[in-house]
C-alpha cells in the first residue's frame, strides 16, 4: 500500500494544509487559529449547499440559469372582483359610523334640549369648579390661622400620643416627627442629630402657619442631643419637658415593656401641661453653679465626698435620677449644669431634689435608653447580673466627676 497515495486526498481536502502544518511547528495559540481558518470556507460552502438543496424547481426561475426566489404575485386592486369587495367593504364602515353618530347625536338631544342649554350647563361647571377652588382656600386658610404651634416629636407614637391623648389636632398644631424616611440618624461621634433636609422643612412650616416651634423629645440622652441640635438651628423655639415619671410605660406593650420611658406613654394631661410650660433656652442665665452641685450631692471632688453621700444612692445615681425627673436624661457634671440654666428655675430643681432617694432607701433602676425593653429580652434575672458585673459604683469613685486641672483622679495620686 502506497502511504503517500493515502495520504494525498487528506491533504489535498484540508484548505490552507501548508499554513495549518507551519502553525502547528510554532505555538497551540497559533495552531488554533490555522485550524479555525481552514474550518470557515468548508463550512460556508457547506450551509449554500444545504440552502440549494431545500430549493426546488419550482422555486428557481431557469430561465435566467441561477438560483432566484420566487415573488409572491403582489395583490392589485385592478380587476372588477376587487373592486366591488372594496367598496362593499367602505359602504359596511360608512354604516357603522353613521350608526355610531346616530346614536350620539341622539343621547346629545335627550341630555340637552338645545346648544344654548349645553354652554349654559358648561359655564354652570366653570362655577362650581371655581366654587370649590375658593372653599377649599378659604379652609386651608382658616386652619393656618388656627395653627397654634408647630410640635416636633422624634417619632409616629409620639405624634398619635401628642394629638390623641394630649389635644392637639390637626386643626390646632401641627405635629411633626423628625425620625420620619431617615431624617433622624447618628454621626461618627455616637450623637445623634437630624438631617439638614428636614430642619429646611422645620422652617418651611413655621414660616407657612406662622407659629412658634415647640420641642419635645424623650427623657434620655439622645433626646438632649436633639435639643442641642435644635438649640443651633432654631434658637427662638421653645422647649417642653416629660420626666420620667411622666412618660413611663404602666404595662407591657407589643413594642415596649413596663417601665419603658417615652413621649408615647405619657398620660394627656402630662402631655397638655408640658407643652404648656414650654420655655426658650437662654444661654446666658448662670444661676447654677458647680458649688451648688457639689452641696446637693450631685458631683463629688474626691472619694470622701462620695462615700458621704452612698448612704443616699451615690453621686451618680443622683445625678441621674434628677436629670430623669426634668427630662433631659442622665448627664455629666457639666452637662447638668448647662441644661439646668438653660431651661429650669430653682423650684423644679427643689423639686427635683426632694423627689430623691432618702437615706437607706433603694434607688430606681434606670429605664431609659431602652433599658426596659433591654430587661424584658433579657430577663430579669440575666439583666441584674449583667449590672451587677459592670456595676460602676464598684470602683469607688464616679468616672463621670470633674477633675479639675492639675488634680489627679481618684486613685491616681
Amino acid at each position: 500500500m502506497d502511504l503517500n497515495a493515502s495520504a494525498a486526498p487528506r491533504t489535498a481536502n484540508r484548505p490552507h494544509s501548508s499554513a495549518y502544518m507551519r502553525a502547528s511547528l510554532q505555538s497551540p495559540r497559533a495552531l488554533v487559529r490555522a485550524r479555525v481558518a481552514s474550518r470557515i470556507p468548508s463550512r460556508a460552502s457547506r450551509v449554500d449547499r444545504a440552502i440549494q438543496s431545500r430549493a426546488t424547481r419550482d422555486d428557481v426561475n431557469d430561465d435566467e440559469g441561477f438560483f432566484v426566489p420566487k415573488r409572491r404575485e403582489r395583490k392589485r386592486w385592478s380587476t372588477a372582483e376587487n373592486v366591488d369587495a372594496g367598496d362593499a367593504s367602505a359602504a359596511a364602515r360608512s354604516t357603522t359610523s353613521d350608526a355610531t353618530t346616530s346614536s350620539t347625536s341622539t343621547s346629545y338631544e335627550r341630555a340637552y334640549a338645545s346648544e344654548e342649554v349645553l354652554k349654559e350647563a358648561r359655564v354652570q361647571q366653570r362655577r362650581n369648579e371655581r366654587d370649590a377652588y375658593v372653599e377649599r382656600e378659604r379652609a386651608r386658610r382658616e386652619r393656618r390661622e388656627k395653627c397654634e404651634l408647630v410640635i416636633i416629636v422624634e417619632g409616629g407614637a409620639d405624634v398619635r400620643a401628642v394629638r390623641s391623648r394630649g389635644g392637639f389636632t390637626r386643626e390646632r398644631a401641627k405635629v411633626l416627627a423628625i425620625r420620619h424616611r431617615g431624617a433622624f440618624r447618628r454621626r461618627p461621634n455616637a450623637d445623634w442629630e437630624v438631617r439638614d433636609e428636614r430642619m429646611d422643612e422645620i422652617a418651611r412650616l413655621r414660616e407657612k402657619y406662622d407659629a412658634p416651634i415647640v420641642v419635645l423629645f424623650d427623657c434620655d440622652a439622645a433626646g438632649r442631643q436633639l435639643r442641642n441640635a435644635f438649640l443651633k438651628r432654631f434658637p427662638e423655639a421653645s422647649h417642653a419637658f416629660l420626666g420620667a415619671h411622666e412618660s413611663s410605660a404602666k404595662e407591657d406593650t407589643k413594642w415596649h415593656a413596663v417601665g419603658n420611658v417615652g413621649v408615647e406613654h405619657g398620660e394627656g394631661e402630662d402631655i397638655a401641661r408640658a407643652i404648656a410650660n414650654a420655655r426658650r433656652a437662654d444661654p446666658t442665665r448662670s444661676v447654677f453653679t458647680r458649688a451648688n452641685l457639689l452641696e446637693w450631692g450631685l458631683v463629688a471632688d474626691d472619694a470622701r465626698a462620695d462615700e458621704t453621700w452612698a448612704e443616699f444612692g451615690g453621686v451618680r445615681e443622683r445625678r441621674r435620677l434628677v436629670g430623669e425627673y426634668l427630662g433631659v436624661g442622665e448627664c455629666d457634671g457639666r452637662q447638668l449644669i448647662r441644661q439646668l440654666n438653660l431651661f429650669f428655675t430653682e423650684d423644679e430643681v427643689r423639686d427635683a431634689m426632694e423627689a430623691l432617694p432618702k437615706r437607706g432607701e433603694p434607688v430606681p433602676r434606670k429605664m431609659t435608653d431602652g433599658r426596659a425593653d433591654a430587661t424584658r429580652r433579657q430577663g430579669d434575672d440575666d439583666a441584674d447580673s449583667s449590672e451587677d458585673e459592670f456595676d460602676i459604683d464598684s470602683l469607688g469613685f464616679d468616672p463621670m466627676a470633674y477633675i479639675p486641672p492639675g488634680r489627679a483622679p481618684p486613685g491616681f495620686e
